[in-house]
């Protein structure tokens, strides 16, 4: 299944300021960051987000209430703990999910099969930098406080693999109403030409899928 694909206004400024590093060096860091975040993106585009680990993220008593989002847990540096364990993708990329936009014909609303959901890619970061309050701050969302717009919603299902998996679980969020502060971009893509995927500056090579050696150790 495709995928209409709405990016937040910061996750672009933050993929302008990595495009560029990118294109100063795609080796350094901040470069590898820009072609695994590519990656992550296209896939959640083409419906290919089984190609990553996942989950679906939930609420706290000092977290924020993401319910309705989930993440995707990206390669981009190999790192290992003191004791020389691996500790596993080491970025997040947060995204939420979106029903299709009705279809009005004569006055009337009709199902259309084939119209095409939204996903919303809210953030992508360090797991020590906390992607989840970053994109709960990005949402407006506020710190050990429910959404009621959330109400009913499940949330932090256990990825379907792993050592703590759950065989069948959830792992993409629940598709839930374009809300009305993106009704306009919804619109938009819907009734644009399909665009031709492609990142600034050219499609990043094989790292954003293979990334290079062990990175700095970070253990948080």
């Amino acid at each position: 299944m495709k995928f209409h694909l709405i990016v937040h206004d910061d996750f672009k400024q933050d993929m302008v300021r990595l495009h560029a590093a990118w294109q100063r060096d795609p080796t350094s860091p901040e470069g590898l960051e820009f072609q695994a975040a590519v990656a992550g993106l296209k896939a959640l585009r083409e419906g290919r987000e089984d190609a990553y680990v996942g989950k679906q993220l939930g609420s706290g008593p000092r977290s924020y209430d993401l319910r309705d989002c989930a993440e995707l847990k990206v390669p981009v540096v190999a790192e290992w703990t003191s004791h020389g364990r691996p500790l596993g993708p080491s970025h997040r990329l947060v995204y939420r999910e979106f029903e299709p936009l009705p279809t009005v014909e004569g006055g009337r609303v009709v199902h259309d099969p084939a119209a095409t959901p939204y996903r919303h890619a809210v953030a992508f970061a360090h797991r020590a930098d906390d992607p989840a309050s970053i994109a709960g701050e990005r949402l407006g969302r506020q710190r050990s406080v429910l959404d009621r717009d959330l109400y009913g919603l499940t949330g932090g299902g256990r990825p379907s693999v792993g050592p703590d998996g759950r065989e069948g679980a959830q792992t993409t969020p629940h598709r839930i109403p374009v809300p009305g502060d993106l009704l306009r971009q919804a619109a938009i893509l819907r009734d644009s030409p399909p665009p031709t995927p492609r990142p600034p500056g050219g499609e990043p090579g094989a790292a954003a899928r293979h990334p290079g050696g062990p990175g700095q150790q970070r253990e948080r």
